[in-house]
């Protein structure tokens, strides 16, 4: 199962370096984006380095990142509202001051 899942890099959003301050900058070399490691001044390392840590904490031990997209479901039945409505409540406040 693990084969199937995509490598966790510097790149993920999730990924954060626990180095205090972070080492992890990102540099350009020859036109390409590097994530560097200004701790050991070498390229980072990714999910092999001890600060290496997932946010959601969905790395596996082997190095890939398990999270996984869950569709959203909308249930016809349920009372579906526009979130840019303002709230009857806050509404009736909102006109007071008007």
């Amino acid at each position: 199962m693990s084969e199937n899942l995509p490598d966790c890099t510097p790149a993920c959003e999730n990924f954060r370096c626990e180095r205090r301050p972070s080492a992890l900058k990102v540099v350009r070399r020859q036109g390409k984006r590097v994530y560097w490691c200004t701790w050991v001044d070498e390229e980072c390392d990714g999910p092999w380095c001890q600060y290496s840590v997932c946010k959601e904490r969905k790395m596996t031990d082997t190095g890939k990142c398990r999270r996984v997209e869950k569709p959203v479901i909308l249930d016809e039945e349920d009372d579906w509202q526009d979130p840019s409505e303002i709230p009857k409540e806050y509404a009736k406040k909102i006109r007071r001051k008007i």
